[in-house]
């Protein structure tokens, strides 16, 4: 049996967690995900499908400091599970290149039959200038490595920002294929065709050798049962985080709890916000990621 990894990537907020909702009920055969949360506490896996084997690996990088982890996770899916297809979605911030180079040695490496299938990248054309301008290596790698492309948040930019954000991509990875398509739009039976029909498209993995690894340029809180909010509170809550007395926060995401005994999925980037209600009950708690981010103000702030 061979067992087929999909990598999607996509740097924070990109969109990756919604794309895997729409992907992976349409995949034939046992799927099994490996979670990478670069804080200590994982929040992601919360979001999908509760009955799929998941193995979250926390506090770092596949590609950076948790090789073994990553390693240990994907021998032990396939030992117990023996799934047809393994899903990685790793860290916003990580390195593309590195995880494809890291997951051929495993392949290389393993007694089991395993095949890099997809490798995806989801880009935000709204965050796309911003993010190119200022995380350049980091988000480059993610482009240039990629052998699909598949744009979010099209609905909310302008034409022309599309055009322009697709021939700048163009520029980085000459040879992938870029979906114009909003995808959020579409049904996952529909992505899987996309994807199916590109298996034959042959990438280039370039490695990036200058790369610094991501905890030394983002840094990451951690929040276990943060305080209750009143709605008043959480919507004052997305300008506060803008503020730059907590530090650059480019991801903010996580469950709360309202004053209304109701549970919400709180998700914070400098250009999309949004909460919305839960059902069911979810562990209280919070992850931010940034730059220089202000420990003891934001544990003052949201610690219960």
């Amino acid at each position: 049996m061979k067992t087929h990894i999909h990598i999607i990537s996509g740097f924070l907020g990109a969109g990756k967690t919604t794309f895997l909702k729409k992907m992976i009920p349409n995949l034939n055969g046992k799927v099994a995900l490996i979670e990478n949360e670069f804080g200590e506490i994982g929040v992601d896996g919360d979001l999908l499908e509760k009955s799929l084997p998941i193995k979250e690996i926390y506090a770092g990088c596949i590609c950076c400091t948790v090789v073994q982890d990553f390693k240990g996770a994907i021998e032990e899916l396939i030992s117990v599970h023996q799934p047809d297809h393994i899903i990685i979605e790793p860290s916003g911030v990580g390195s593309l290149s590195d995880i494809i180079k890291v997951s051929k040695m495993i392949a290389g490496k393993s007694e089991a039959a395993i095949e890099i299938q997809h490798v995806v990248t989801i880009v935000d054309v709204n965050a796309f200038e911003d993010y190119l301008e200022n995380f350049g290596s980091f988000y480059r790698d993610q482009i240039e490595n990629a052998k699909v492309l598949f744009l979010s948040h099209l609905d909310q930019a302008a034409d022309s920002d599309v055009e322009k954000a697709i021939s700048k991509i163009r520029e980085i990875n000459k040879r992938a294929y870029i979906s114009r398509e909003n995808w959020h739009a579409r049904d996952g039976e529909t992505i899987i065709e996309v994807l199916d029909a590109l298996k034959g498209l042959q990438m280039e993995h370039r490695e990036n050798l200058d790369m610094v690894s991501a905890d030394k340029v983002f840094t990451t809180v951690s929040i276990r049962r943060p305080k209750i909010f009143s709605k008043k509170e959480l919507e004052a809550t997305f300008v506060l985080l803008k503020q730059i007395a907590f530090g650059q926060i480019l991801r903010a995401k996580g469950f709360l709890s309202m004053d209304t005994d109701q549970g919400i999925y709180f998700d914070f980037t400098p250009h999309h916000q949004h909460w919305e209600y839960i059902n069911g009950k979810t562990e209280r708690k919070l992850i931010f990621i940034g730059r220089n981010l202000q420990r003891e103000k934001i544990i003052k702030t949201f610690q219960e």
